[in-house]
């Protein structure tokens, strides 16, 4: 990189934090909390510093993925996929290479996310991964792994992980029985995702109602519905009326809106979290890197520039909602 090219970066960051810090004093917070961070192995961690610090995030959640693209290389489990993919109408030839890849990218170990915030303790937190479709020893031995590195939560992604709730019911009940013993945080992913699980109907196992059993369940388990069932490039806000109508029922459920903060920026949204008082329940997450070229600070200006927020609801999203439920 030449020092022209390495200053004009150096001044758009300085500018983007300059506007950040701005929309900031205006709701009287001086730092945000961000609590949908992915530190995907392809990403460095010098550029992870820079893009928290230019979005001046004091505290950060790190998510592990324990995802497995050998999945797609079974023969059986293979041949099931695929029949999944044209019951969902998906008739791509390249959706399972693409399925394959997305797997490949997007798995993040536990020890991974460990490592980051051991040499970063004051600005990260982890949450851990583990694949409920795999075998009763393998989710132990997670377990046991999860609560060996230190890590606070579970991330849990019935999509990539290739789960329904209702089909992995022993599995997830032996993990949420683990999250409520440990006081551990559960996040669940809602909503569609990238390439094949753009499908409305692939993506099914992931809608927030699929979830509604389980947080009865596990009353004094926290969830965080990821995404607040929003998530689709094809029909946004998909599900997002499911997880306000299982949020306002439960009460130890909370909505993230990483890669979704337009629900926050928009009335018709807006207006429903606040009919259920569920704005002390949604929590600020940027879904970084994740979301196109859009960084942390972007999707944080959208909620600090809504004009369908107060100030004090603001305040709320960016860092207090959050303070309170993760104690920090």
């Amino acid at each position: 990189m030449s020092a022209f090219s390495g200053n004009l970066i150096h001044a758009a960051c300085s500018s983007r934090s300059g506007l950040l810090g701005e929309l900031l004093a205006e709701v009287g917070l001086e730092g945000i909390m961000d609590v949908h961070v992915h530190p995907l192995p392809m990403l460095d961690e010098g550029e992870l510093l820079r893009e928290v610090r230019v979005a001046r995030v004091r505290r950060c959640v790190l998510l592990a993925l324990d995802v497995d693209p050998e999945e797609l290389e079974d023969k059986r489990k293979r041949a099931k996929f695929m029949e999944e993919l044209l019951s969902a109408g998906v008739w791509s030839l390249q959706a399972l290479e693409s399925a394959r890849e997305l797997l490949k990218l997007a798995r993040t170990t536990n020890e991974h996310v460990a490592d980051i915030v051991r040499r970063h303790p004051s600005l990260f937190l982890g949450f851990g991964s583990v694949n409920p479709s795999k075998p009763a020893s393998y989710v132990d031995e997670k377990l046991a792994e999860i609560s060996d590195l230190g890590l606070v939560g579970v991330k849990l992604i019935p999509t990539l992980q290739l789960f329904c709730p209702d089909k992995a019911r022993k599995n997830l009940n032996k993990i949420l029985r683990f999250c409520e013993r440990e006081a551990m945080v559960v996040m669940f992913h809602t909503g569609c995702d990238p390439g094949p699980w753009e499908s409305p109907a692939l993506s099914a196992c992931a809608k927030p109602s699929a979830l509604a059993p389980l947080v009865r369940k596990f009353n004094r388990v926290e969830f965080i519905l990821a995404h607040a069932g929003s998530y689709s490039a094809r029909v946004p806000g998909i599900w997002f009326h499911e997880a306000v109508e299982l949020t306002s029922k439960r009460a130890n459920v909370w909505l993230d809106v990483a890669a979704v903060p337009y629900v926050l920026a928009e009335g018709d949204f807006v207006e429903a979290l606040r009919a259920r008082g569920l704005i002390e329940r949604v929590l600020f997450g940027s879904d970084y890197p994740v979301v196109g070229s859009s960084g942390i600070a972007d999707a944080a200006s959208v909620v600090l520039a809504s004009t369908e927020l107060t100030a004090d609801e603001k305040a709320a999203v960016m860092s207090l909602n959050a303070e309170r439920l993760l104690g920090t």
